[in-house]
């Protein structure tokens, strides 16, 4: 997910007020550029690598009406590449272009059901992907105006053949005032989480205790005329992976990720 298209005269030029007023979702078609920088180093015993990778992807988003508080959802990859500064074959993403994630969302953002279509049918990948796209809004609450703030709390459990881990997020949301962006007049979303993991993984048939957690903040910006403009966010995670012989893996991770509208 480029960096952020603010108006260079923003200072100066600052925008109107808006009036207090719900914050909603448009229908129409939109296209967007997503890159992520993810930078990791593990560490093992006197052992540390250190790397990045990036992934840079290509989102068409169509939201049609469906009743007064409802919109039809589909967003569609177009395009997805891996990159890193490391000389290792990274998973072939490409088998994963075209995956299309259609359900319903509210007006305000949240998800109320989905299904996903995939030319990699089946597989962990597959599944993950679409999980991560049906939150690509950011969402809201019904009587989000300028000022208010939101708190939720969610748990998510997995459980499969790779081991059995849980995880707790708080999220802090935070109507932050009006600004121009991209020439648009918009609604400033601030929004913040924390994170813990725990449960067990398995490796070599042996299951090892997992344990970690992280934070997040993130910006994201939405037009007066319900039109998602784009986002920046920044992740940290930390997490150590216990060994049968008492030793560790740690790794830690930061995670850039920037969202722009290309087209509308």
């Amino acid at each position: 997910m480029t960096r952020l298209r603010a108006a260079c005269a923003l200072a100066i030029l600052a925008a109107a007020p808006l009036p207090a007023q719900a914050i909603r979702y448009a229908p129409g078609q939109f296209r967007y550029g997503v890159v992520t920088a993810i930078k990791r180093s593990d560490t093992r015993g006197g052992g540390k690598l250190e790397y990045t990778i990036t992934a840079t992807q290509a989102f068409t988003l169509l939201l049609t009406p469906r009743g007064a508080d409802s919109l039809r959802f589909r967003l569609t990859l177009d395009a997805y590449t891996l990159g890193s500064d490391l000389p290792v074959q990274l998973p072939d993403v490409g088998q994963l272009q075209g995956t299309q994630v259609e359900g319903v969302v509210t007006a305000y953002g949240r998800m109320v059901h989905y299904s996903h279509h995939s030319p990699a049918a089946g597989g962990a990948d597959a599944q993950a992907l679409a999980d991560n796209m049906s939150k690509f809004l950011v969402t809201l609450r019904p009587d989000a105006v300028d000022g208010s703030v939101s708190v939720d709390t969610t748990s998510s459990h997995q459980q499969d053949q790779n081991g059995d881990i849980t995880e707790r997020t708080v999220t802090t949301t935070r109507i932050d005032g009006d600004t121009l962006y991209a020439g648009e007049k918009a609604w400033r979303v601030r929004r913040t989480t924390e994170v813990t993991v725990s449960g067990f993984t398995i490796q070599d048939g042996k299951a090892l205790q997992v344990s970690g957690g992280g934070g997040g903040a993130g910006t994201f910006y939405l037009s007066v005329k319900g039109v998602y403009l784009g986002a920046v966010t920044r992740s940290t995670t930390n997490t150590t992976i216990t060994l049968p012989d008492g030793g560790a893996i740690v790794s830690d991770q930061e995670a850039t990720s920037a969202i722009t509208l290309v087209t509308k």
